[in-house]
């Protein structure tokens, strides 16, 4: 059975315009985005907090687990999983406020767990890091 949201596909037309909107981020930070290995729902969680940050030209924002389960399609038992987890490798920050949560993406990449694990001679795949430096 065919994805509700793909029953029409042949009758719909795209048009992003950078117009109706659009998100504003560093290419360090996508980059190093790109280059750690996040799950694939890791990955649409932290779209979706860019999206709802960024987006609108924010650094945090109150977001609720439903709202970020609804717009990437990852149930919100498992949206509050990746969270907690996200926050806990310190990709995602966290603040709550009487009963909202204030999240945002933490841009210190070099902070996020993985590249604490690194080994000396290891290279993020950045902007910043030439491609001679990414040869093995």
């Amino acid at each position: 059975m065919p994805a509700p949201f793909l029953f029409a596909m042949n009758d719909l037309r795209a048009n992003p315009r950078v117009e109706d909107g659009y998100v504003q981020i560093a290419n360090e930070l996508i980059d190093a985005i790109i280059s750690y290995p996040f799950k694939n729902s890791e990955l649409k969680i932290i779209l979706v907090i860019i999206r709802k940050t960024y987006g609108w030209k924010k650094k945090k924002d109150r977001l609720s687990f439903s709202q970020i389960s609804k717009l990437s399609r990852v149930s919100i038992r498992h949206t509050k999983r990746v969270i907690k987890s996200l926050v806990l490798d310190n990709v995602i920050l966290k603040e709550k406020i009487a009963n909202n949560n204030i999240l945002g993406l933490n841009k210190n990449y070099y902070s996020w767990s993985l590249w604490k694990t690194l080994n000396q001679g290891d290279r993020i795949v950045t902007g910043k890091v030439s491609d001679s430096a990414l040869q093995r």
